[in-house]
């Protein structure tokens, strides 16, 4: 049985007092202020055709002249969006993984997975205008995109979210107090030097989105954190 006390009254707004950035003006929903046009991604000259629907999904690792069959990146295309909220941004940056087996030889040989057949894995992640990680909002595309992107590949133009110090040249932490990248610093704070790449250093505060328009979709994100600090009195900490 449900309390009547945890019954959001959705005609109302939504205060949540120990972290007021939580809060939404109404209780049964979330306003979404703009929609970001995510890039697209693009594999770049080398890539001749799509690999058919029914070939082996390794094909579009082993060989650069080949990319994923073509309704997998329709897929993939069209799971994207990047919505500015009224107390935060939710972002999803999909990727791609093998379907399920439906056969006993695709259990025992690909581990439970089809060896043709592919699916979208969304990688949603919402973060807060108080979040450190909204620190810093900049135009980060790299020097001459559309010819780097003609050549070798890209996924649109870049805009970072990131939390610097030490003049620029480190990012503070993200988890340095609990749950660091490694049992050891669990309970020390984390620097990362701003070289380290991603895949290495992921508990650096830093995000990159992949947008059409990397100066207009900083403009609507760094107005929508702007008007949500001034509008719920939230001081920087």
């Amino acid at each position: 049985m449900i309390s009547r006390s945890n019954i959001v009254d959705g005609s109302k707004p939504y205060i949540v007092e120990d972290r007021p950035m939580i809060s939404r003006s109404s209780g049964d929903r979330v306003k979404i202020l703009h929609l970001i046009q995510p890039g697209k991604e693009e594999t770049g000259c080398l890539t001749c055709f799509y690999a058919p629907p029914s070939s082996p999904a390794i094909l579009s690792h082993l060989l650069p002249c080949i990319d994923y069959p073509e309704y997998i990146l329709r897929e993939v295309h069209s799971s994207q969006y990047i919505y500015v909220r009224e107390n935060s941004i939710e972002v999803n940056q999909p990727t791609i993984q093998p379907a399920r087996s439906n056969s006993v030889v695709g259990d025992v040989l690909c581990c439970g997975h089809s060896a043709s057949d592919l699916v979208v894995l969304d990688q949603v992640s919402v973060i807060y205008y108080d979040d450190l990680i909204m620190d810093e909002i900049r135009n980060d595309t790299r020097v001459c995109n559309p010819c780097q992107t003609f050549c070798c590949g890209g996924r649109g133009e870049e805009a970072r979210l990131e939390s610097t110090f030490c003049g620029g040249l480190c990012y503070r932490g993200r988890r340095g107090t609990r749950g660091g990248c490694c049992s050891c610093c669990s309970c020390l704070p984390i620097c990362i030097p701003v070289g380290c790449p991603d895949c290495c250093c992921p508990c650096a505060a830093r995000k990159t989105l992949y947008v059409e328009n990397a100066d207009a979709a900083v403009d609507i994100i760094v107005k929508a954190r702007d008007n949500a600090k001034i509008r719920l009195n939230v001081m920087d900490r």
